[in-house]
């Protein structure tokens, strides 16, 4: 049978290892949104470079002209 410092301890120790995998969830889950949100830049920053070079090659066709 157990004590009941016993059975505090393992609840407390249950409670810390659920709070911590709580957290390491919240953790994983904020990781995924800022790869998503960090990919998204790239993807717009890819895309503004072409329309600049795009942009550019006008300019000099025109001045060529």
């Amino acid at each position: 049978m157990y004590l009941p410092q016993e059975m505090a301890r393992a609840r407390q120790e249950e409670l810390l290892a659920t709070a911590a995998a709580q957290r390491h969830a919240l953790r994983v889950r904020a990781l995924g949104r800022a790869t998503r949100r960090a990919d998204r830049a790239e993807h717009r920053l890819t895309r503004s470079l072409r329309e600049a070079a795009r942009l550019r090659g006008e300019v000099v066709a025109e001045r060529g002209h």
